[in-house]
This record gives structure tokens, sequence and C-alpha cells, in this order.
């Protein structure tokens, strides 16, 4: 899979702020329940604490592989932190992706398809036959058109991502 960038970010307590993923405001069930579930699908992993208000913010801690993290949500995003600074980068990465793949499949799926410019949008198709294709483009209406007409011929699950991975449209079957 092509890795997300990670941050290092010092916080006053001495944990590092390693990551952030969207947060999709209004999703059912809320995502800090997405979320708290997703952890013990992480191999080895065990929740340590949850805290939320059901309204609008929510603490997740776990430990991992030696590691404690926490997770926050801030300005409508998922932020990530590490206890111990000097984690390995590739068990952060791994963190990363698994809480990616939980809230947003679409958004990892497109992202495990390699690369994608920054001002351009993939198409990912989930084909009948069990198959996904994938198409880019360098604006925005033409992804929609592409995502609508696959949509629309197969009856198939179409999704535009931008070069942020956030998925920003579904194909619409007219």
């Amino acid at each position: 899979m092509s890795r997300r960038p990670l941050i290092d970010l010092r916080m006053h307590d001495g944990s590092r702020h390693f990551g952030s993923l969207p947060e999709h405001l209004g999703a059912e069930p809320p995502e800090w329940h997405v979320i708290r579930d997703a952890v013990p699908a992480l191999a080895g992993a065990a929740l340590s604490d949850f805290v939320t208000d059901e309204v609008t913010e929510a603490w997740i801690h776990f430990q991992w592989r030696g590691q404690r993290f926490a997770i926050n949500n801030q300005h409508g995003e998922w932020w990530f932190f590490v206890d111990d600074p000097s984690c390995p980068d590739a068990l952060l990465a791994a963190v990363l992706e698994h809480f990616e793949t939980a809230l947003s499949p679409r958004s990892a799926q497109a992202r495990s398809l390699g690369p994608l410019a920054p001002s351009c949008f993939r198409v990912v198709v989930d084909e009948v036959d069990g198959r996904t294709s994938f198409k880019d483009f360098a604006s925005l209406p033409e992804a929609a058109a592409y995502a609508d007409d696959a949509a629309s011929e197969s009856d198939v699950h179409a999704t535009v991502v931008d070069g942020d991975f956030r998925v920003v449209q579904h194909g619409k079957h007219y």
C-alpha cells in the first residue's frame, strides 16, 4: 500500500502527533464507535480507555506492540498520537493504514493503487466480476462523469477520490 505521510509534531506531554485522517461528521454509526470497535481488529491491540460526550468529541486509547496510542477528533480530523516519539515509523504507518481502512475503505483502496498527483482525481470501480479497476483524471467533472457512467452501465459501485485520497463523490446510477 502506498503510505500516507507521517507527521512529527511533539506535544507538551512528550508524545508525538504522527498522523491525521478526515473525520466524517454525522456518520452513522458515529466514527468514535467505529474507531473503538476497530482497535481489537488490529491484531494484538488492546483498548485501554474510551471517553466520549457522544456529541462532539472522543478520546480513544489503546496499546499495541509495546506502544501506547491515543486518537482524538479535532478540527474535522482524527489526530493520532503515540506516547513514545521514537516509535518506529513502520508501526505508525500500520496504525494509520488500519484506521483509514476502518473509517474510509474507499480511500484506503484508492491509496493502495499507487500515488496520485495532488490536483488529480481517481475513480475506483468495483466491477461486477469482483475485480477493481481505476482511472485517473485531471478534473473533477471528467472523473464524476466517468464514475456516473460506470455506475449506470454496470450497476456497480464507483468512487471518486481527490489527490489527498478523500472521497469526494460516488458514481450515480442514471
